[in-house]
């Protein structure tokens, strides 16, 4: 049909119930919708059906109209969404973009000064708790930036904390009065004493990933309270403490990462994986009857003391029975600690089954020079593991302590001179005043010959002895001896011509 020029343009207006059929080219507008629409024309004039269409303004939801949206993906054969090439599945532009909910959706801005507190909160607790309708449980999303927080931050169940990175995405907490940046709550949002309450699910289920959590006051950064399946992946957590050679009296007591527990609702299977933990007097605090806790290939730097167990766990205090078990310690490193890196005391409790294995401390013990002021890891209570770990330090003398049996790795190479009549040092030496019994398991290389033994190391400061289990029985001329007060392994040699070559390790039981 050929267009029609027509010299006035006719339209009708009034609520969008009563809008009547429109002519052609006929505009009607519903007054109380705030909707535009123009009549189709007829069909003899070629319009595809009879009725109105709807003209979008800007009122209209524009993604909501969009319902055509269909995966494409980027193969040469088309993707077959539906039940056939010929029945893709659609869906609106509205429903795909909500496939990925973003903090800045509920009106967070990230830009370092604006105080995002109650956009994060509203956030959470709207993807967290609302009906069982089968949209709840959504992670939030956190683009990079700086988002500013005045209040503590509430970790509903099943929330899910998704950043840019750990570098990228910071939550910082601003302000002094707060309790903490986060914690766990019920589904209720009651913390502390009051989760459970009214038969509310316990914090649980748990995931941050890819976040920076940062603190700008002497406050404990992160309370993980009776929960359980808690996941942190590449999180990053910054206090504020400095390295103080030791002294453990003016900073604040604060903890990066504290863990508390009932007896009715106790804090259980926690992981920590690919994390950074520094600035902080302790990183990780727990006197509690917590189970099951790992940290795994992280790090843990400028602090007093990296992890303080049981202090408070006396065996009679409800909740605090037992203490901690089950926390495992696992691939990390310890990097300028003032004290011990791990300390579990012996208060009346009996946490066990703690274990720190394969990790390394570097400048632990006094700050700045690896010399050793007090032990790297302190056991106070038996039960708990320790082995496989490296310590960098000048004096490595010192290195365990308590009640603890460590496995070392096997030392360089020591030459043992040829006809050395008076003993000489070896190199090997422990802490006589606290390890009472000590074995060094060696082998020796003397020309051709091979010799390979155990040396047993008992007594105290003021007596040792010392047993060489040797094969052959008849040695290679080498003889070894201790002095009870350095606890310094000697030895003296026969003249063969050849000098001996001492490989060893050290296991220590303190």
């Amino acid at each position: 049909m050929a267009i029609v020029q027509i010299s006035r343009i006719q339209h009708r207006r009034g609520v969008k119930s009563l809008l009547p059929q429109l002519a052609a080219g006929e505009l009607g507008w519903a007054v109380d919708t705030q909707e535009l629409y123009i009549g189709n024309g007829s069909l003899a004039d070629g319009a595809p059906e009879l009725g109105n269409t709807k003209i979008i303004t800007e009122d209209d939801d524009i993604l909501g109209l969009a319902t055509s949206y269909t995966y494409k993906g980027n193969t040469q054969t088309p993707v077959v969404t539906g039940t056939d090439a010929n029945n893709p599945i659609r869906r609106s532009l509205s429903n795909k973009l909500d496939d990925h909910v973003s903090v800045k959706d509920f009106g967070a801005v990230g830009d370092g000064s604006t105080d995002d507190t109650a956009a994060i909160n509203r956030a959470i607790a709207n993807l967290q708790t609302v009906e069982n309708t089968g949209k709840e449980r959504r992670r939030l999303v956190f683009p990079g930036g700086t988002y500013i927080v005045s209040d503590v931050i509430k970790l509903y169940p099943y929330t899910q904390l998704i950043g840019d990175g750990m570098e990228s995405t910071f939550i910082k907490q601003t302000s002094g009065s707060a309790d903490c940046l986060i914690r766990t709550t019920d589904r209720n949002g009651n913390t502390s004493a009051n989760i459970g309450n009214d038969g509310a699910a316990k914090p649980q289920g748990i995931e941050c990933s890819g976040i920076h959590f940062v603190t700008q006051h002497a406050k404990d950064l992160i309370i993980l309270d009776q929960c359980e399946d808690i996941h942190f992946r590449s999180c990053h957590f910054t206090g504020t403490y400095n390295t103080q050679d030791g002294d453990s009296s003016s900073p604040a007591v604060v903890s990066l990462v504290t863990f508390n527990s009932t007896a009715a609702l106790p804090t259980k299977r926690i992981t920590f994986t690919d994390c950074t933990f520094e600035k902080s007097y302790y990183c990780v605090k727990a006197n509690d009857d917590i189970q099951d806790i790992f940290f795994v290939s992280s790090e843990f730097q400028t602090a007093y003391r990296a992890f303080n167990l049981a202090e408070t766990a006396d065996g009679s205090t409800a909740g605090r029975i037992t203490g901690p078990t089950g926390v495992v310690i696992s691939s990390c490193r310890f990097y300028e600690i003032d004290a011990e890196a791990v300390k579990i005391h012996s208060a009346g409790g009996n946490p066990r089954g703690n274990i720190v294995a394969n990790c390394s401390f570097r400048d632990v013990g006094q700050n700045a020079d690896d010399s050793s002021e007090t032990t790297a890891i302190q056991f106070d209570v038996g039960g708990n593991f320790a082995h496989h770990n490296y310590f960098y330090r000048t004096d490595n003398v010192s290195t365990v302590g308590g009640t603890i049996y460590h496995e070392g790795p096997v030392e360089s190479s020591v030459t043992l001179a040829d006809n050395t009549v008076g003993a000489t040092d070896t190199g090997i030496q422990f802490n006589s005043h606290s390890e009472n019994h000590v074995k060094v398991e060696y082998i020796i290389s003397r020309g051709t010959s091979r010799q390979s033994g155990t040396l047993h190391i008992n007594g105290t400061s003021a007596s040792m002895n010392i047993d060489d289990e040797r094969y052959p029985a008849g040695g290679l001329g080498v003889t070894f001896s201790v002095v009870a007060s350095t606890g310094k392994v000697q030895y003296t040699t026969t003249s063969t011509s050849d000098d001996a070559v001492l490989k060893y390790r050290i296991i220590r039981f303190t």
